[in-house]
C-alpha cells in the first residue's frame, strides 16, 4: 500500500450482505426546515417542487422488476432532501414502498414531532439523523433518536463546524451517553459540499478520526457500513467512510465502480443517475424512459466526495474483458 492516494486494489463491503443491496439515494425535493450556513441554498431553499406520487410509485415498479424479481437483489430506498419528512405525501410514499417489499431509510434532521415519528416508524427499517447544532434542539433530537433506536438501526451524523467544534463535541458526547446503541460519526464538513475540507486544526481532525464508539448493540441493520480495503500485497483492513476523506484516500479515478449495480441516485428534479456523483451520465428521468444499468462503470472523478458513493465496491480494472452482469 505504497501510493498514498491510490493505495488499494480493492474496496469492498466488510459485510457481504451489503453488496447484495441496491441503495437508492432519493432526493424528494429541496425544501428544508433548516438553512445551515455550510449548506448550499440549492439544497434547502424549496426552489424545486416535490416529486409527484404517481411518478415515484411508477419507478418503484421498475426497481422491483429490474433488481428484485430478476436478480435477487434487495432494494433499499434512502429518502433525503432537503428534509424528506416535509414531503406532503411522505406517509403515502412510505406505505407504497413497504407494499413493494422494499427496505426504507430516511436521512433527516429529526425536527418533526415525536408524534410524527411514531406514525411513520412502522414503515422504516433504519434512519440516519443529522445533528445540525445551528438549528437543532438537543433535547428534542435526543428524544427522537431514543424513540427510533428502540425499534430500528439508527446512525447519527454530527456536523462539525471548526468554529463550533468544542460545543458540538460536548453535545455529541451527550448524545452518545443518551443513545449507547446508536452509531455516531463526527462528520467533517466540505466547503460548498465539494472536495475541500473546512479549515480544521490537526487536533480537530484527530478527534473526528477517533470518533465516538458504540457502547451497546444496535437494533436492526443498516444498508451500508464498514468497507474492507485490500492492497497489492494482499493485506486487508477495514475503513469507515470518513476515514477515506480525512486521509485523502477517496480517489479512485480509473477504477471499476459498482455504481448502478449497488446504488442509484434520484435527484430532486427527477433525473436518475448511477450514483450521487453521476458517473456515466443520466440514465433516465421520473415519468419518462429509464435504462437501468447492466454492468459496472469506470470512475472518472478526481475525488469521491459523497459518503453514499464511497460505500460502493470498487476495484482496479482487469485486463481481461468483464462479463455482463448476470
Amino acid at each position: 500500500m505504497s501510493d498514498p492516494l491510490h493505495p488499494f486494489d480493492l474496496i469492498e463491503h466488510a459485510n457481504a450482505d451489503h453488496s447484495r443491496v441496491v441503495l437508492v439515494d432519493w432526493t424528494l425535493g429541496n425544501a428544508c426546515s433548516y438553512a445551515c450556513s455550510y449548506c448550499p441554498k440549492a439544497l434547502h431553499d424549496g426552489s424545486v417542487a416535490w416529486q409527484r406520487v404517481e411518478d415515484v410509485v411508477a419507478f418503484y415498479d421498475q426497481l422491483r422488476a429490474h433488481y428484485m424479481d430478476f436478480r435477487g437483489k434487495r432494494v433499499w430506498l434512502q429518502f433525503t432532501g432537503g428534509e424528506p419528512t416535509m414531503h406532503p405525501q411522505i406517509i403515502r410514499l412510505l406505505e407504497a414502498a413497504s407494499a413493494q417489499g422494499f427496505s426504507v431509510s430516511l436521512i433527516s434532521n429529526g425536527s418533526r414531532t415525536l408524534r410524527f415519528w411514531e406514525k411513520i416508524a412502522p414503515h422504516l427499517d433504519s434512519v440516519i439523523l443529522t445533528y445540525h447544532n445551528e438549528f437543532a434542539e438537543l433535547d428534542h433530537f435526543r428524544a427522537v433518536g431514543r424513540l427510533l433506536a428502540d425499534r430500528m438501526a439508527v446512525h447519527v451524523n454530527i456536523t462539525m463546524r471548526p468554529d463550533h467544534f468544542d460545543r458540538t463535541y460536548d453535545e455529541a458526547q451527550a448524545l452518545r451517553a443518551a443513545m449507547p446503541a446508536v452509531s455516531i460519526t463526527l462528520k467533517p464538513l466540505r466547503v460548498g459540499f465539494g472536495d475541500t475540507l473546512f479549515d480544521y486544526t490537526a487536533d480537530q481532525l484527530a478527534v473526528m478520526q477517533g470518533g465516538l464508539a458504540q457502547t451497546s448493540a444496535q437494533q436492526g441493520i443498516m444498508p451500508r457500513g464498514l468497507m474492507t480495503v485490500q492492497g497489492a500485497d494482499g493485506r486487508r483492513a477495514n475503513r469507515r467512510a470518513n476515514e477515506f476523506v480525512l486521509q485523502g484516500q477517496n480517489r479512485w479515478r480509473g477504477y471499476l465502480c459498482n455504481a448502478g449495480l449497488e446504488s442509484l441516485r434520484v435527484r430532486d428534479n427527477g433525473t436518475i443517475t448511477r450514483a450521487v456523483c453521476a458517473v456515466g451520465g443520466d440514465i433516465g428521468r421520473l415519468g419518462g424512459p429509464i435504462a437501468l444499468p447492466q454492468g459496472p462503470v469506470l470512475c472518472a472523478a478526481e475525488v469521491c466526495s459523497c459518503t453514499a458513493d464511497i460505500l460502493i465496491t470498487k476495484s482496479r480494472p482487469r485486463t481481461d474483458p468483464l462479463p455482463a452482469w448476470p
